[in-house]
């Protein structure tokens, strides 16, 4: 048995001495380079590492860029008191209850597009439920479980930087084609946005988050973007999850792929 193991082994280290001559010769002539590139690629721990939203987080580019523009959110008081929620890890919580401020860690799931000119965040927010009317009781119109809403920087080359931000299914600011306005604002320093109560939609002021003239109910607490725990939002869809079909989760929308689209449905 020992025997055989042996001659094995030597086997084996033959095959690798003779592999090794193969890529010199090779490279002698100008065509090491294809394989010693083919050999690394398939050495343990030689991989290249795959460049997705836990990479883009940990890298020197991106996870600075990450941080700084993470946004600052102004929340709304409910008028009921039903509502006090606070965007949170979807893989640790989907209750009201563990949501609410004060219990609940305030999360952001990042995403990085990077397109030919600019380099795109987002930043997605999750919410266990979602009380579009403010009355009280769950079964009234327009609850449902599940709530997901984001923010989007554009850092483009040239270093202007601008935002948008999601509302029931919508873009906000967002205008008829004709009108030209793709529903994005100038950005210096951290976004600030405005949530509302209830539905979680978002803007760009106090005023009209949830309908035009819509009246500001009071401040419930701002949460200080640099304080936001950011998670990669593309390791959400391995939890494999079932959400609300009103509740379209941000890798099934348009805008993950495209944030330049103009509505963030499926």
């Amino acid at each position: 048995m020992r025997r055989a193991q042996s001659t094995l082994e030597l086997a084996v280290l033959l095959g690798l001495v003779a592999l090794v001559g193969t890529v010199a010769v090779a490279a002698a002539q100008g065509a090491g380079a294809g394989w010693a590139e083919r050999i690394a690629r398939a050495l343990p721990g030689e991989r290249a590492e795959r460049r997705d939203d836990r990479w883009a987080l940990r890298s020197e580019r991106y996870g600075p860029l990450l941080r700084r523009h993470a946004p600052t959110l102004v929340l709304e008081r409910d008028r009921w008191g039903e509502d006090t929620a606070v965007p949170v890890d979807v893989a640790v919580c989907r209750r009201p209850a563990c949501a609410a401020l004060g219990t609940g860690l305030p999360v952001a799931f990042t995403h990085v597009v990077d397109r030919p000119g600019a380099t795109y965040l987002q930043y997605w927010l999750y919410y266990p439920d979602s009380r579009a009317t403010h009355a009280p009781g769950a079964d009234r119109l327009g609850y449902h479980p599940d709530d997901w809403e984001g923010v989007i920087v554009r850092v483009a080359d040239t270093g202007e930087v601008a935002l948008r931000v999601t509302a029931h299914q919508g873009v906000v600011g967002l205008r008829p084609w004709w009108r030209g306005d793709p529903g994005w604002r100038p950005l210096t320093g951290r976004p600030r946005v405005f949530r509302a109560a209830g539905s979680h939609a978002m803007g760009f002021a106090a005023t009209g988050i949830d309908a035009p003239l819509d009246r500001w109910n009071g401040t419930l607490a701002e949460l200080d973007g640099a304080r936001l725990r950011l998670v990669p939002a593309d390791t959400a869809p391995a939890l494999r999850l079932r959400y609300d079909p009103a509740a379209v989760p941000p890798w099934r929308k348009r805008l993950w792929r495209d944030p330049e689209a103009v509505t963030t449905g499926g």
